[in-house]
């Protein structure tokens, strides 16, 4: 048996980028998914959604089968082997310098009740019609933008895996690893804090390091000695770039008022850190979900288009539902690709014969699976953009003409401010063996955003939401940029 005496030890500050959302699986009475926390009531990261997140992003990255196996730990059957990756959670650093861990007293109770009451995110699901679907809507809590968490990995081994441990670190630093739920809709992308990160190598054959890994402090909050960390930057996903400027207001609507109007910009706070501690400060946010879900929709007619299948001569065939199934949503070949296919999701059996029997030219059939488009939200701050101009609407009387009782309503939109031109919206594909047919009708939507031809966010029948901009597309081979402006119409 293989002796193990070395240990890489590092110690890893991640703060989050977007908002975080790492679930219970619960429900409470207002909200539908709750976060994790832990027993004083901070927001935490398990060292298994780590561990887990980790493991799979590593699975391709290691060649030798064998090597991953030992590293990680498998079990078949009666025979067995244990990780030789030891990975602790991600507590919440409630300063710069302390971390949340133990039982609390009841200094930071302040603090602490923001935390009771985490943002709340709405979700609702879009029809092919452009309307809610049945029971597609639904919320769940979500962790500030901001807050940071530090956890500790440690890895038992030889000196030959060196190699396997800067790959670990490496994984954990690319823009591609992110942890908790909804990472390809805005949530969970966490930067690591290279100046607040150490790693070490210990030699347990030298005195010293034997020693020095005897003494080594279980709690995160003490001080360890050590190498900063040195980061990835680079990144192997192919980029778009999304320039736009509003043609006049957008709003991305709260679902609610205040003691103005009857709708408003949706508004969330994020964590800034300093000496004593941590302030919030509100920002006007443009989820990614928001986004996304307009492009999935425009994709589907894209690549429907692209096809030459029209609605005039589907929907003699088939009824609705079915050409729906088929032909919109997750049932697009292009939007099952790009975009995944939900949990829960299940075709009707006469629209699964209708597959069978060839009416779609992409397998439908699996299990869910996560896409392959990520996006951020996007947060502006009150010197980008100004939240106070009020539309007020009234619904007129159809036979006397006048207002009708009661049916006075008003939003608050949103516009840029003077110094501030544009919104800058990256998407990210993560896959390069996507079918062309599904990348070229991707790539229209986009462009239809660019010239006004795809409004986002709500009540865009208003004329809210109107952009117009440029798109660019950044490849990982070289980082040549590519600005795409016109349709890609031939294959």
């Amino acid at each position: 048996m293989t002796k193990l005496t070395h240990r890489y030890i590092a110690r890893i500050v991640v703060e989050a980028k977007t908002a975080l959302f790492i679930g219970t699986g619960e429900t409470s009475l207002l909200k539908d998914a709750l976060v994790v926390k832990d027993a004083n009531g901070w927001p935490i990261i398990p060292g298994t959604s780590i561990t887990g997140v980790l493991r799979h992003a590593l699975e391709d990255a290691i060649e030798e089968k064998q090597k991953y196996k030992e590293i990680f730990g498998y079990q078949v059957g009666d025979k067995g082997l244990g990780s030789r990756l030891i990975v602790s959670n991600g507590h919440m650093m409630i300063s710069e310098k302390i971390v949340a861990e133990g039982l609390m007293n009841e200094d930071y109770a302040t603090v602490l009740a923001k935390f009771d009451n985490l943002p709340t995110r709405q979700h609702v699901k879009i029809s092919a019609k452009g309307a809610a679907a049945k029971g597609g809507l639904f919320d769940n809590e979500v962790v500030y933008k901001g807050t940071r968490f530090m956890f500790e990995i440690e890895l038992k081994g030889t000196s030959e895996d060196k190699e396997i441990w800067n790959k670990i670190l490496e994984t954990i630093s690319d823009p591609l690893f992110r942890i908790g739920s909804g990472t390809r809709n805005g949530y969970g992308n966490l930067e690591i804090l290279g100046d607040l990160s150490y790693n070490k190598d210990l030699d347990l054959s030298i005195a010293a390091d034997f020693d020095a890994y005897l003494n080594h402090p279980a709690s995160l909050n003490t001080t360890i000695s050590g190498e900063n960390l040195a980061l990835k930057h680079d990144s192997s996903l192919t980029h778009y770039i999304l320039d736009l400027t509003p043609d006049d207001f957008f709003i991305f609507s709260e679902g609610h008022g205040d003691d103005e109007t009857d709708n408003k910009p949706v508004q969330e706070e994020i964590v800034v850190y300093n000496s004593d501690g941590f302030t919030f400060k509100s920002f006007t946010l443009i989820p990614g979900s928001s986004i996304k879900g307009a492009i999935a929709h425009r994709t589907a007619f894209h690549y429907n288009k692209l096809k030459e299948r029209y609605a005039e001569e589907l929907i003699p065939k088939l009824t609705y539902q079915i050409a729906s199934d088929l032909y919109c949503g997750s049932g697009n070949k292009a939007v099952n690709q790009l975009f995944g296919l939900g949990s829960g999701f299940e075709f009707e059996i006469e629209t699964k014969n209708k597959i069978k029997n060839g009416y779609n030219d992409y397998d439908l059939t699996g299990d869910s699976r996560r896409g392959h488009i990520i996006i951020d939200d996007i947060y502006l701050n009150d010197n980008e953009v100004d939240n106070s101009k009020i539309f007020n609407h009234v619904a007129i009387d159809r036979f006397t003409g006048g207002a009708m009782d009661t049916a006075l309503f008003s939003e608050k939109v949103s516009h840029l401010k003077e110094g501030k031109e544009k919104i800058q919206i990256d998407l990210y594909l993560d896959k390069d063996n996507i079918d062309k047919l599904s990348i070229k009708a991707f790539e229209n939507a986009l462009i239809d955003i660019t010239k006004g031809l795809l409004p986002l966010g709500g009540m865009t029948t208003k004329g809210h939401g109107m952009f117009t901009g440029t798109l660019t597309k950044v490849t990982p081979i070289n980082k040549v940029e590519e600005s795409v402006n016109q349709y890609h119409l031939k294959y």
